[in-house]
């Protein structure tokens, strides 16, 4: 190669060396997000990074955050300040290490924004004279590996000798390698999976992988190509000064992507764009000048001619005046037809061989170009892996790889038409339009899974009656008619596809043609098996069925794909591979259910596959199916799993107000109504799917997935205790069920018994003909008598007219009460094997909270007390009995008489207090009028004061259960309806679309002594010893932010909820570049600027529906400064706020630990809670005991302009589950959003 911008610098002299041997550097990021764990080995980032460090004796150890310093001891390293690579070369001792290194081995856990990786280039281009540069990102494994970002490492990645990886805190996984290191560690081509990746060991690397000592590349110059004889590098200027087409030309694709990506981190993609334009401008106008001719092409011109008159007549209103003339042009038309096509084929073999190989050159370039500008720094883009349809090559007009023989169209043996233009029985081709959307046809599901099918694409095909003999004049005729392809019906067309696939020129028309209409010139390899899939789906009656078999068969027997349907595997001829996928489930599984629906009909048409195989396979996709619906609705949180149960029970079950009855399993038609709104989309789907299949196999749906089959799949869904992948789940059913190992026939009385049992017979068995009432008025912890079990007393007839301390009658009474609940419904406390359940305390729970003026019951009042209790899920005792309806009306009539004759003896400031089991037989024995002595805590004890608790008999009532529940359903139906109704018509949706960039023109460390001053200065404003709220509260809200792992994108979201009913009234989204860093302990001061322009969006938009308290997700007070989130935010917006975190902030002495020991001792159970105070006696907040774990308790803080009380109060009436609504709510938007733009 001899061109002027290439330096060629031979290794003939350079020494091989083992790498511990080089003089070594390594540098090591310990910013702030250094600090997060590290899930797979229980260590931080940082810990993990030192440990590296353990690989050989590096000659200079450097941190770097916001700056950089030498590091003599690495025990004393710890996170802090921001990600700024550029600070090692900005201290003089860390940049002369840098320099001095021969070997650069970078560790960074972080990503910065593209300005900041020019920048950081500007530092590192002249100091890349490297024997080699090792690249580490370490932190916690994303869902792929092709989403790690390497912002931060890739200007340092334009080395010549590069390795890239990826360490976990166990495992160095190769991401790329460049040079010459790359023959002994290869990189993978696909990102998409770790256990895909190279691994590699770090100690093998350094002390036995041999390498050439660095050679010295002129300033100016990229290294291109580094192999054991020589280093090639281009002196960048002077290639985009070159006018010699030639001297490019021999650069290959590997050379123009280091090219492509210089360009990008330098920030200079745009020149080298023009650069390539011009000059793939320049080379085929020179082509041109070479190909010009006097081709007269005689008989081609007058074929033309002919069908130009042919369809003009054809299009013209009145065609029978003109039939004379149609029949001379036609006869004309055959003299010439058989010279005209002779010409044609010569004068396109000669185009074909010259023009398009310089076309192809300069468009793949181009394509590469455009995939850096468009793509991230992620491996995946910048490596160039990323999506297929981006990155793959444009299919120019004549391209020479895939066309060389087009238009010579071979029609034997096909199928025939009477052309409209010659009217003769013409070989019949299929004329095509373009999508209306090609994401329909390049998107990543489409390729991966491209015999899933798209109903949007089978209204490209349209009807045309022209014939292949007649097709391209008819194009040509059409065009110049009209200016546009249309069909003689005068509908939009793109082209055609010759219907024998099994000639080679006819598949390369038929694949150029492909790419250009359904992929939009992308060349793309899964259009042959969407094309197919589109085939099949397509029915119309001038298609008939014998012309769609023949062109199935056409396509299945002459398309190649793999094993897998996928780019793994071996690849082979369609029909082959039909049969080898059937044999493995796990991959045949992987696809989507109606491509394995159709890769069944096919193995059924072309292989006669059993039919009783068939239907066992597609009987266990559908469960595989459902598994899959399930996990789309539960993936969002754990609090999901109970919602979906609660659906699926509603379709197996008889339910009353949600709760299965007992022995109620239904035998579920595949037609049920319940059973598609389940399935919801894919429902519809995969019934044309199944039915397709049925007929082919001269059955029908019912018998393919008979009742009890749907009932198993349907039951075996309720028993997912666990979000988790849907292919592991299904992988567990089947360890589990031999059906699903064998043909899933379903023995009917057998599972029904089973699952009966499983539901509902854990339960001790205990029939009742009473119940006992309320004996002691405590408002919501209102209960039944403590001194007796039903009417039987519970103390020792010593204490008669005796002084006793009341603890020490509460243990003796609530020992004896133990024993006789015990014996009587098989335990103490109702759990899910015991007889009863929690009555009395959820009716006084109801009704105080919903109806506590209320004298007479209601339909209401029996709905909520039945919709509480049937959110225990009977974990709270057995809620499926017959009876249990019965015992909450007659629980409910009884306490609101109750309630209006008693006091209420509850202390409303100590709920504590009011709900303990002491303080309840106290107050039982002062209400009977025993004398109590509060100084001793002693009660004389007198029994002839107390009175026999009233039993309620349950069949003396005079109610009508039957018509009662058929009102309360009826009730509760009409409420979900609405309640869905009414949240879809009110909601406000606001979604800022465009993005605002957020950030300072200040470095870190200028940024930190100013954000000191203004915390402090919030800190001094805070309020948090009297409530500001705006009273009633109507309105409230939950803010939250998520963001995008590649790059520095975010979504801010805010949800504004009606405060009485929960009810979402506003949704707000903002799509942000962040530019703020991220610096520990100052969080507030990169997300609050964020959240303020949520709120000017919504007092722009909606500022009726301003919320009176906001809740966040973080902390207020509970914060090394007393300065979190909600308070700084607080502060700014003048709003009433509180924090709620899911992670102990270690502060002011409180660790997570230490939380954990108190929760145990003070409030293990559910909807419990403590008061946190640290070492300097402040109060931090709450930390509040939700589901009864404590490892999932959350931590409420006060921010501003509210007290602790009331953020509790607050707190609990707006929570369902471990998080609150509004806060809960905001992250599924802001994690939506964000899954958007990644």
């Amino acid at each position: 190669m001899m061109s002027s911008y290439l330096v060629t610098i031979p290794k003939a002299e350079l020494k091989l060396k083992t790498i511990k041997d080089f003089i070594t550097g390594i540098f090591i990021d310990n910013s702030g997000s250094t600090s997060y764990q590290l899930a797979s080995v229980g260590k931080d980032v940082l810990q993990a990074e030192l440990s590296i460090c353990q690989a050989t004796q590096f000659d200079y150890v450097v941190l770097w955050n916001t700056s950089a310093k030498l590091c003599t001891n690495i025990e004393t390293a710890t996170p802090a300040g921001g990600t700024n690579p550029t600070c090692i070369f900005q201290n003089e001792s860390t940049k002369n290490a840098f320099n001095k290194s021969d070997v650069i081995v970078f560790v960074t856990d972080g990503e910065i924004g593209n300005s900041s990786v020019t920048q950081f280039a500007t530092y590192t281009k002249e100091n890349l004279n490297k024997a080699l540069v090792i690249c580490i990102i370490v932190h916690n494994r994303l869902s792929t590996p092709s989403g790690i970002n390497v912002s931060v490492v890739a200007p340092l990645m334009m080395a010549s000798n590069v390795l890239c990886l990826f360490y976990d805190g166990k495992i160095f996984y190769i991401l790329s390698s460049k040079g010459y290191i790359s023959q002994f560690y290869k990189s993978s081509n696909d990102l998409t999976d770790y256990e895909k990746l190279n691994k590699l060991n770090i100690n093998e690397l350094f002390n036995e992988i041999k390498i050439y000592e660095d050679a010295k590349i002129p300033d100016g110059c990229i290294p291109i190509r580094d192999n054991t004889q020589e280093l090639i590098a281009i002196d960048y200027n002077k290639f985009l000064n070159i006018k010699d087409i030639n001297l490019i030309l021999n650069l290959n694709e590997s050379d123009w992507k280091t090219l492509i990506q210089f360009a990008k981190i330098s920030n200079k993609l745009h020149e080298l764009r023009v650069f390539v334009s011009h000059m793939k401008n320049k080379s085929i106008q020179i082509e041109k000048e070479k190909l010009k001719s006097n081709y007269d092409l005689k008989y081609l011109k007058q074929r033309d001619e002919i069908v130009s008159h042919i369809v003009k007549l054809k299009l013209h209103e009145n065609e029978n005046e003109n039939s004379f003339e149609l029949n001379q042009l036609r006869q004309q038309l055959h003299e010439i037809s058989d010279k005209a096509k002779i010409e044609e084929v010569e004068y396109l073999k000669y185009t074909n061989t010259n023009l398009n190989q310089i076309r192809q050159y300069w468009n793949n370039i181009q394509n590469l170009i455009h995939e850096q500008e468009t793509g991230s720094y992620s491996i995946n883009d910048f490596t160039f892996s990323s999506n297929r349809a981006n990155r793959a090559k444009v299919l120019t007009t004549n391209d020479d790889e895939y066309s060389d023989t087009i238009d010579i169209l071979d029609h034997t043996n096909v199928p025939l038409l009477k052309c409209a233009i010659c009217m003769e029985q013409g070989p019949f081709v299929l004329w095509l339009k373009l999508p209306i959307d090609f994401e329909d046809t390049t998107n990543d599901f489409i390729i991966n899974f491209s015999l899933e099918g798209n109903k949007n694409l089978i209204n490209c095909i349209v009807s045309n009656p022209v014939c292949g003999y007649c097709a391209k004049s008819y194009i040509n005729a059409t065009i110049n008619n009209s200016n546009q392809l249309i069909t003689l019906y005068r509908e939009p067309c793109a082209g055609f596809i010759p219907l024998n696939w099994s000639i080679e020129s006819n598949r390369k028309f038929a694949n150029n043609t492909l790419y250009r209409i359904l992929t939009g010139n992308k060349i793309l390899h899964h259009v042959q098996m969407l094309f197919l899939a589109i085939i099949d789906d397509f029915k119309s009656n001038w298609f008939n069925q014998e012309i769609k078999d023949y062109f199935i068969k056409q396509i299945i027997e002459n398309i190649y794909t793999t094993d897998s349907f996928s780019e793994e595997g071996t690849r082979m001829i369609f029909t082959n591979a039909l049969k080898e996928i059937i044999k493995q489930e796990n991959i045949l599984f992987q696809q989507p259910f109606n491509a394995v629906c159709r890769i069944l009909n096919f193995n059924h048409i072309f292989h006669q596959i059993d039919k009783e195989i068939s239907i066992t396979i597609l009987r266990k996709r559908f469960l595989l199916m459902c598994i899959e619906n399930q996990c789309s609705k539960t993936k969002f949180g754990p609090e999901h799993l109970p919602i979906v149960k609660q659906e699926l029970y509603d379709i197996l079950f008889d339910t009353l107000c949600g709760i299965p009855r007992q022995n109620s399993l239904q035998q579920i038609d595949i037609n049920n109504e319940k059973l598609k709104k389940f399935l919801d989309k894919s429902y519809d789907s995969a019934m044309n799917s199944i039915d397709k299949f049925a007929e082919n196999l001269g059955t029908d749906r019912l018998t393919i997935l008979p009742k009890e089959t749907i009932s198993f799949i349907l039951y075996l869904l309720t028993t997912v205790r666990e979000h988790d992948r849907p292919m592991k789940l299904y992988t567990n059913f089947t360890l589990k069920h031999q059906s699903l190992r064998g043909n899933m026939q379903i023995d009917w009385s057998e599972f029904e018994k089973k699952a009966n049992e499983n539901v509902f017979g854990h339960y001790h068995s205990k029939s009742t003909t009473a119940i006992v009432g309320y004996a002691i008025n405590l408002g919501k912890f209102s209960c039944s008598s403590k001194l007796f079990f039903n009417t039987e007393p519970l103390w020792r007839h010593d204490i008669e007219n005796k002084r006793i301390n009341i603890t020490i009658l509460m243990n003796e009474i609530k020992e004896n009460l133990d024993n006789k609940m015990k014996d009587y419904y098989g335990n103490a406390e109702p759990n899910n094997s015991s007889a009863h359940f929690l009555l009395h305390r959820t009716v006084a729970d109801i009704l105080e909270a919903n109806y506590p003026n209320d004298e007479l019951m209601n339909e209401q009042m029996i709905m909520d007390c039945m919709i509480d209790i049937g959110q225990t899920i009977g974990r709270k005792g057995n809620i499926y009995a017959d009876d249990v309806f019965l015992k909450i009306v007659l629980t409910i009539e009884y306490y609101l008489k109750f309630r209006k004759t008693t006091k209420n003896m509850m202390k409303v400031d100590d709920e504590m207090l009011s709900r303990s089991y002491e303080y309840k037989i106290r107050a039982e024995l002062i209400a009977s009028g025993m004398e109590y002595n509060e100084n001793t805590n002693e009660i004389l004890f007198e029994s002839s004061k107390l009175t026999t608790p009233h039993m309620i008999e349950l069949d003396k009532s005079e109610i009508n259960f039957n018509e009662l529940k058929k009102r309360v359903q009826e009730l509760y139906m009409a409420s979900k309806t609405s309640s869905n109704k009414n949240i879809s018509q009110t909601c406000l949706n606001i979604e800022i679309k465009d993005f605002i960039e957020f950030g300072y023109k200040m470095n870190a460390d200028d940024l930190l002594p100013i954000w000191a001053q203004e915390q402090e200065n919030i800190v001094s404003s805070i309020i948090t010893d009297i409530d500001q709220i705006k009273q009633p509260i109507k309105y409230i809200a939950g803010l939250d932010i998520s963001f995008v792992k590649t790059n520095d994108k975010a979504v801010a979201s805010m949800i504004i909820f009606e405060y009485e009913t929960l009810n979402i009234v506003a949704k707000i989204s903002v799509n942000c570049n962040m530019k703020i860093p991220y610096i520990a302990s100052y969080l507030a001061f990169r997300e609050a600027p964020v959240f303020m322009k949520l709120i000017d969006i919504q007092k722009e938009h909606c500022p009726h529906l301003t919320p009176q308290v906001i809740l966040m997700d973080g902390n207020g007070v509970w914060h090394p400064r007393r300065a979190g989130i909600a308070s700084h935010f607080g502060v700014l917006s003048g709003i009433p706020c509180f924090g709620v975190s899911k992670n102990v902030l270690y502060a002011d002495g409180i660790t997570r630990e230490k939380i954990e020991d108190l929760l145990t001792e003070k409030a293990p159970g559910e909807n419990q809670y403590i008061e946190v105070i640290g070492d300097s006696g402040n109060v931090l907040g709450l930390a509040y005991n939700v589901t009864g774990s404590v490892k999932n308790a959350v931590y409420i803080s006060v921010g501003h302009k509210i007290r602790l009380t009331t953020a509790c109060d607050i707190f609990k009436s707006v929570t369902k589950y471990r998080n609150c609504e509004p806060i809960r709510q905001a992250d599924f938007l802001s994690r939506e959003m964000v899954a958007k733009l990644s």
